[in-house]
């Protein structure tokens, strides 16, 4: 059996190196996608630190009843996409601190925060069902709504807003134990 001619060797090798590069270049943009600082910021005095006012917004979940945010408590918001693999970790603590307070009868309002408006109701909920938090409440961010009025531009974002609507916590994927104490000091 005869080997291929230099030129076509070069081409596959050409070919095979630009594949390669742009899988990387791929890999590398996915994951600059998901927050990894995880370094809490609890000062929330500044307006650059996302102070939003009192009022309350109502958002529809992804069961189609709806919550005030913030309303008279206190709440965590994680900012989240269904293609974020980090996001998987902050929701399940999100979903772990929300069942804390439940058994121990403390009031917080707790919302995943699909930043992805493509994507569907069915897919948040698969992804919901996969990280085995089938309960927590979500919306969809529409119109980029907390987003903008939060100043959250990472994924995997978690932030606490007392019941006036400052922003007295903010991080990237806190443990479970961290939100509820972020919670308490918001008032809780």
């Amino acid at each position: 059996m005869t080997s291929p001619p230099p030129t076509a060797r070069r081409t596959r090798l050409r070919r095979r190196t630009t594949l390669a590069l742009a899988a990387a270049a791929t890999a590398a943009l996915t994951l600059s996608a998901c927050g990894t600082d995880t370094k809490a910021n609890t000062s929330g005095t500044s307006a650059s630190s996302g102070n939003a006012s009192a009022k309350a917004d109502t958002v529809t979940l992804l069961d189609d009843t709806t919550l005030a945010v913030p309303a008279n408590k206190p709440s965590a918001l994680f900012f989240f996409s269904v293609g974020c693999g980090e996001c998987a970790g902050g929701a399940k603590n999100l979903d772990k601190a929300a069942q804390a307070f439940d058994k121990a009868g403390k009031k917080a309002n707790f919302l995943a925060v699909d930043m992805d408006p493509s994507e569907s109701k069915q897919t948040i909920r698969q992804f919901l069902d996969y990280i085995k938090a089938p309960t927590l409440p979500a919306t969809i961010d529409k119109g980029a709504t907390f987003s903008l009025r939060y100043q959250v531009s990472a994924l995997s974002t978690l932030i606490v807003v007392d019941p006036q609507g400052k922003v007295t916590y903010r991080a990237t994927d806190p443990s479970a134990d961290q939100i509820q104490d972020a919670l308490k000091k918001a008032g809780a």
